[in-house]
């Protein structure tokens, strides 16, 4: 099979968030049709939730280029696995979270289904991806929005690099 390429996006705000993303990664790296080829720095942003400001930990996120196997659909089945295996409860929609794995890109595949949207609605304004996605591919481009580096220029949100 035809590896092809995919950008995911991990973050934590609960529990020792680094801890939980490193672990997380090692599983990654264990599962079939999936090989990380990169993983930027961990990256620090305050929690966004919109009736609520400032009242929840900061997220800890990172970006990892993966080459893959699988279909679009058998990755988000991937991702959340990954979520479950840490915990991760869906019961609010920007709560907290034990772990987050998003698919921020596939190939270039722009699809909107019941489960996936690809890319990403949100990636080109999220500061806490786009910034980690430059650091690894400075000349990337999000379909349909373009130029990654350019579109971090004017994402709002503060993020920095994670400082242990």
């Amino acid at each position: 099979m035809v590896e092809r390429e995919a950008v995911l996006s991990f973050g934590a705000n609960l529990g020792d968030r680094a801890a939980t993303i490193e672990r997380a990664m090692l599983l990654l790296e264990r599962m079939d049709g999936i090989r990380v080829r990169a993983k930027s720095d961990l990256w620090e942003s305050p929690a966004w939730k919109p009736d609520s400001v400032g009242d929840a930990p900061d997220y800890v996120n990172t970006i990892v280029i993966i080459g893959t196997t699988l279909s679009p659909d058998e990755l988000l089945q991937a991702a959340n696995a990954l979520e479950d295996a840490f915990g991760r409860t869906r019961s609010e929609r920007y709560g907290d979270r034990t772990l987050d794995v998003d698919i921020i890109a596939f190939e270039g595949v722009q699809q909107t289904t019941e489960r996936l949207t690809l890319p990403h609605p949100l990636a080109h304004t999220r500061q806490f991806v786009l910034q980690p996605w430059v650091e690894l591919q400075p000349d990337a481009q999000l379909a349909g929005h373009g130029s990654v580096a350019e579109l971090a220029e004017y994402a709002d949100g503060d993020v920095w690099r994670y400082r242990p």
